[in-house]
């Protein structure tokens, strides 16, 4: 048996964590021993089974709401990440209504190099992330202090009455809490940079523990629910631990929607499963006759 002590002095990783803090204080002290270590001449491989939420809206055949699955594998070189190449499948659609006029027709194969486009699917390490803090209070203060300097900066549009104090907070705690996700649910940030962000989270108190949840590869692990009121109803991010070993295994982010009759209903506008990440010798080679991606 083998069992390991975070340095904060938390519980044993042998045992259940009692609150989501624990978890992700668990989840720091895994995460930051994952990180591949590829020669200069090698390649970082991330594979992932993305689910992208594209819109909810109406259309002259009527109401519909459209998911997508996408495999995307990505190739990072370990010399210049910049040079990253990523090959995208789309799969099934999960759609109500009509699906002809949305999404991209399942079985499309697609390559994008890093910078090619503007919606951009890599999201290469790491320019963002250089220069934040390596300790989790330090980098929860650094985040929250960006957070309020542009949240009061924001001026009302004209006509719009001032936002409360109450306002103004809960728009702070919500840039906070996006912040930290979207550090989290980089595909390809280090994961030393993703243990110091569980930490932080752990510090949230609107972070609480779910012992059973699914990510979109349908594996079942034990999940951190973050909450925060969003612009048009709140807003959920929920990540997925891998139970008993607590390896990060993806995520699923969640958002509330009005109806036609008025009421709100919870849909899942976006969520990735960590499928493998390992170190290669080599990349594939652009086909020749490959079209430009469908959203580039």
């Amino acid at each position: 048996m083998i069992v390991v002590r975070g340095d904060d002095g938390s519980s044993l990783l042998g045992t259940r964590p009692a609150n989501a803090a624990e978890l992700l204080r668990y989840a720091a002290a895994v995460a930051v021993e994952e990180d591949p270590r590829p020669r200069p001449d090698q390649f970082v491989y991330v594979d992932r089974k993305d689910v992208e939420w594209h819109f909810v809206g109406a259309l002259r055949t009527g109401r519909y709401e459209l998911a997508q699955d996408v495999r995307r594998e990505v190739w990072i070189p370990a010399a210049d990440p910049g040079k990253a190449l990523a090959r995208s499948t789309y799969g099934e659609k999960h759609t109500s209504g009509d699906q002809s006029q949305v999404g991209v027709a399942s079985g499309t194969v697609e390559y994008q190099r890093a910078g090619q486009c503007p919606m951009d699917v890599l999201h290469v390490p790491s320019q963002d992330v250089s220069d934040l803090p390596t300790d989790p209070d330090r980098l929860l203060t650094r985040i929250r202090e960006d957070a309020e300097a542009v949240v009061r900066a924001e001026k009302p549009a004209q006509g719009e009455t001032p936002p409360s104090g109450d306002q103004i907070k809960r728009r702070i705690e919500r840039a906070v809490a996006m912040k930290l996700v979207s550090l989290v649910e980089n595909p390809f940030g280090s994961s030393r940079t993703r243990a110091v962000v569980f930490g932080a989270l752990s510090k949230m108190p609107t972070t609480t523990m779910v012992p059973d949840l699914t990510d979109p590869a349908g594996r079942h692990g034990v999940g951190a629910s973050i909450s925060y009121q969003g612009p048009d109803g709140q807003e959920r991010e929920e990540l997925i631990f891998e139970p008993g070993t607590y390896r990060f295994l993806g995520w699923r982010s969640w958002t509330e929607t009005k109806q036609e009759d008025g009421r709100t209903r919870e849909t899942m506008r976006a969520g990735t499963a960590m499928m493998t990440i390992k170190v290669v010798d080599s990349m594939p080679e652009v086909p020749k006759d490959a079209d430009a991606p469908a959203y580039c």
